[in-house]
């Protein structure tokens, strides 16, 4: 089978980049797995393994400018530059993994089977996040009316501003999702939110995420070389934005009571305002930040952390950051919102914090931090649930089922 996946950045900046790197790897040990990849951008480093690598120039096109004829023109050229590399490979399956170029979506669902990754919520969202302008609250309307009358994109309109350029495309692109022959949602929270939005039953697979697993003595042996029992040791890991919640987390530490440090593996947009708070909260003796780190020096970080925290107050599609914590045996404090409570069992691998309490998420950091042996009893509870439920085999033999199924779904549809 020949997989022609499709990105908009080809690097690891996020968990979505992430995992498609570690399922690229994936089906290449399958020698009956051929994987060709159409990007933005190379990675800094250009990856390994057995897969032919297209770049298209305009394949993640935003209207920046006023010029539509401009717009259209780069689109039309992606759509061009796809259609060479559909011609050229012949692709069995296409899989798009992070994209909202319409062009290039209206060219994939065309002749050839097509499945797309829901990752978070713009395939129905204005805004991305699908949290509210006005208060910053998770927003519970469909995408409709509502997006005008709540505030999220009328005075956008008005000034004919970026999101206001965007609201054009990204609802043409909302309508072509709405014919792709599978999404795959990860959680029970995103296939809801789908459902909820317009998306056919029929339309949608289920798929959990995966990470990488490791020998437990090994991350045991890790754990004791890296972690500092005399340091209550803290991590955050992830983008330096809203939705991520390290805000409400600056806010929920300078709540403990015990001595602690916390580690900040971030960066990004929010940065500013993340140091500025740390100032504010006169916490800078107590938080390092250690800025984007690859995956192999987060692992040691991991090692090094009594407690990991996921302080997200967005629709988590899945959160990959719980589950490669859990995989090196460590507890998780975490707000209850989105996919995480598919993955995060309340007592048994951390603690769930009601979405935005902040006292509530200081209590419960608080608890596993006074607590070694009950955090250590969680961490390895986590390091099994992981092993059971979120492995490379049944990630693969799911992906696999939904190429097929929507190789067959094309058939139908085309008879």
């Amino acid at each position: 089978m020949k997989i022609l996946h499709i990105c908009d950045h080809y690097r690891p900046i996020g968990g979505a980049e992430k995992l498609l790197f570690d399922t690229l790897e994936a089906l290449e040990n399958n020698p009956n797995i051929e994987n060709v990849i159409a990007m933005h951008d190379y990675p800094e480093n250009k990856t390994t393994g057995a897969r032919k690598e297209y770049i298209i120039n305009d394949l993640d096109i935003q209207p920046i400018s006023w010029n539509l004829i401009d717009y259209l023109i780069r689109g039309i050229k992606s759509k061009k530059s796809l259609r060479s590399i559909i011609e050229t490979e012949k692709p069995d399956v296409i899989h798009i993994h992070n994209l909202q170029n319409p062009f290039i979506i209206s060219e994939s669902i065309r002749k050839t089977p097509t499945v797309r990754s829901v990752h978070d919520p713009r395939l129905y969202c204005f805004n991305n996040w699908r949290i509210l302008r006005k208060d910053k609250k998770i927003c519970p309307y469909p995408l409709g009316i509502r997006c005008v009358t709540e505030g999220c994109l009328w005075s956008e309109l008005l000034r004919f501003s970026f999101e206001g350029r965007c609201a054009i495309p990204k609802y043409f692109s909302y309508l072509l999702h709405r014919k792709i022959d599978k999404l795959i949602v990860e959680s029970e929270a995103m296939n809801a939110c789908v459902l909820q939005n317009g998306y056919k039953k029929e339309q949608i697979a289920f798929l959990p995420n995966f990470t990488k697993t490791f020998n437990f003595d090994d991350v045991m042996h890790r754990s004791e070389k890296y972690g500092n029992p005399e340091e209550n040791s803290i991590l955050f890991v992830g983008r330096a934005s809203f939705e991520k919640g390290i805000d409400y987390l600056l806010e929920a530490v300078a709540r403990i009571n015990i001595p602690f440090k916390l580690y900040l593996v971030t960066g990004g947009p929010a940065m500013p305002e993340v140091y500025s708070k740390i100032q504010q909260l006169s916490l800078s003796a107590k938080v390092e930040v250690l800025g984007i780190l690859p995956y192999e020096k987060t692992r040691d970080c991991y090692a090094m952390a009594d407690v990991v925290v996921v302080p997200s107050v967005w629709i988590e599609s899945f959160c990959l950051v719980g589950i490669e914590a859990m995989a090196n045996a460590k507890p998780i404090v975490a707000f209850h919102t989105g996919g995480i409570p598919d993955w995060l069992i309340d007592g048994k691998t951390g603690y769930l914090a009601e979405c935005r309490n902040i006292e509530d998420l200081a209590h419960k950091i608080e608890a596993i931090l006074q607590d070694r042996i009950k955090a250590k009893e969680m961490g390895i509870n986590g390091y099994w649930r992981v092993h059971e439920k979120y492995n490379i085999e049944t990630y693969l033999a799911g992906i696999m089922s939904i190429y097929i199924n929507a190789i067959e779904h094309k058939k139908q549809k085309d008879t």
